[in-house]
């Protein structure tokens, strides 16, 4: 399939006179799907003008910091969120507190590709009245218990988008296809990443 149209369209170009960098963004408020256009159209649209941002924006940073609660319960904190709870099921030696974190990811994926099509849709004037991301996959307990040699990971993962929203069957392929292709957590288990390390003592 061939790559879809800029992220930006024209019609909404046309609507938004976006700033440069630095500038004040335009006092036209547009939202759709619960989407501040707006916003998004004005910094894309200053990262497709703005060589230094642009680099900035690259290389962004994102952290997570996770805290063992006890047993095979932990909690994730990043900004100024609410905690994210991980847990296992009990016939895994958990007490099916939360979510597994192998199925917090495959929610990440999800999580993203909702994000991506909510956007994208709101983009293309494209009102969204119901949105479920299915995501799925398997993985290698024996490998992860280190009774076998073996990837314990997920193989593959199969997203399944299920929709309610006023596009035709060729403006729904093309919201669907840069969800899923440009969806930054879709990406990170797409391809090959350098998970490195380290150990620290705690004073």
């Amino acid at each position: 399939m061939t790559s879809p149209p800029d992220v930006v369209p024209e019609f909404a170009r046309e609507r938004i006179n976006y700033p440069p960098y630095g500038g004040t963004m335009s006092k036209t408020s547009i939202s759709l799907n619960g989407v501040d256009v707006t916003t998004v159209i004005t910094l894309a649209a200053q990262v497709d003008t703005n060589p230094d941002l642009a680099k900035d924006l690259s290389a962004y940073s994102r952290r997570a910091r996770v805290r063992w609660i006890s047993g095979l319960h932990s909690q994730a904190y990043t900004r100024d969120v609410p905690p994210h709870a991980y847990d296992e099921p009990e016939w895994l030696g958990g007490t099916n507190r939360a979510m597994a974190a192998s199925e917090a990811l495959l929610g990440a994926v999800g999580g993203c590709i909702a994000v991506g099509f909510a956007v994208n849709a709101a983009l293309r004037e494209v009102p969204v009245h119901e949105l479920e991301i299915e995501v799925e996959g398997t993985i290698d307990l024996p490998s992860f218990f280190g009774v076998r040699e073996g990837n314990s990971g997920y193989k593959q993962i199969h997203v399944t988008i299920y929709t309610r929203c006023d596009a035709d069957p060729a403006l729904l392929d093309e919201i669907a296809y840069r969800a899923v292709q440009l969806s930054p957590v879709a990406n990170t288990v797409r391809h090959p990443v350098d998970v490195q390390y380290t150990v620290r003592p705690i004073a």
